[in-house]
Order: C-alpha cells, then structure tokens, then sequence
C-alpha cells in the first residue's frame, strides 16, 4: 500500500526539480532575446501504437503536442498524461484539432502492446509511438530531447528525459513548451519567453500558438 509519506518521498524530488528548472527558464528568458519558430526538419520512419507508420509525414497534418516519455516512468509521465486528458477536456471541440503523442524514450521495453495498453488509461486520442533506436533518435535531436539511460544494478534501469510536450504547428515548427507544474497544472512557455499559467491562459495562449 502507498501511503501519502511514501507518495510525498517520491514526487518530492520531482516537484524540487521541476521548480528548479522553471527558474531557470524564467531567467534565461529574461536575459534572452525572442527566438523565431524552430523549423522541424528530419526524416524518420517509426510506428504508432497500432502498428501503423509514423513519420515525418504526420506532423504536417494537424498542429500537434509531443511528449517524450516511457511506460515504467514511477510519476512524471503518468502525471503529465493525466493532465493532457483534462486539457483535452477543456479545450472541447477544438481538441480534434491537435494530435497528440506519446513517444517512447524506452524502446527496449515499450512495444506497441505496451505503449496501447499503457494509455488506455489516458485520452483515447494520445497515440503512442515506437521504433528502433537510431530513428528515434532523429526525433530526439531534432526536437532538442534529452534521454539518458540509468544504470540501477542487477539488470534495472531508468530513464532521465525532457519532461515538456514539444509544441509544434501545421507547419511542423516548434512554437513553444508546455509543462507541468508541481503535478497540478499547466505552464506554456512560447518561443519569446511568454509564460502562461492559469487554465484559461493556457488553453487560449495555445490556441493562438496552433492557430486554431
């Protein structure tokens, strides 16, 4: 049984990260001068949840939200996914809008059986993607994702990643983050250091980042 002692000793040092690094971005924002869309301009070849193709392709149909991510992450991604469920909620019919993907930082142990039975718990709209390592990490690179492999002995291991959704728009460019905050809400953070935090600033400053 998990008690709130042990649930608190887990997530602490996520939410103490994850404070850090919001800091962090405040002050190089404040010390930056506005960066322009970051241009999407890779080639890969991966597969979705259903077994289907994914690639470069794909970006270009409807604007869309990336989150980098893996199945045997203990809080970060399941928090991340649950908050993506009530956004999706909440921006209504606009939500049929945007795709939504949930890529894999761990293809070693997430197959598509995986990935589709991990986020049936989730938005039946969040797709799940998948492929070799080397095509992966195209995507990575081109996104500006960082992923590291943990050692954690006697055939373990983690998964250290980018904790934001990479938003991107229909015209496969990079226009800005989204994260979350303390596992309780939303932040957006555009490419010129704009900070949005409450709920309705966040589903319209993403809406006009998409131009929906």
């Amino acid at each position: 049984m998990i008690t709130k002692h042990i649930l608190l000793k887990r997530i602490l040092p996520s939410i103490l990260i994850t404070t850090v690094v919001l800091v962090f971005i405040g002050y190089n924002f404040a010390n930056k001068k506005p960066n322009a869309a970051q241009q999407i301009q890779v080639n890969f070849n991966l597969q979705d949840m259903n077994g289907n193709q994914f690639n470069q392709k794909h970006l270009k149909q409807k604007p869309s939200l990336l989150f980098f991510g893996f199945t045997h992450c203990p809080d970060v991604c399941p928090a991340s996914l649950q908050l993506l469920t009530n956004l999706i909620e909440d921006l209504g019919p606009d939500a049929d809008k945007i795709n939504y993907y949930f890529v894999t930082a761990d293809p070693e142990r997430d197959t598509t059986k995986i990935l589709k039975q991990y986020l049936s718990s989730f938005d039946q709209r969040i797709l799940g993607i998948t492929g070799k390592q080397d095509e992966l990490k195209k995507l990575y690179n081109a996104l500006d994702i960082y992923i590291q492999k943990v050692d954690l002995g006697k055939g373990n291991y983690t998964i250290d990643h980018t904790a934001s959704f990479m938003i991107i728009n229909k015209d496969t460019e990079k226009v800005g983050t989204m994260m979350h905050e303390g596992f309780s809400k939303f932040i957006v953070i555009d490419n010129y250091g704009k900070i949005q935090t409450p709920k309705d600033d966040v589903i319209k400053n993403l809406k006009k980042l998409l131009q929906l």
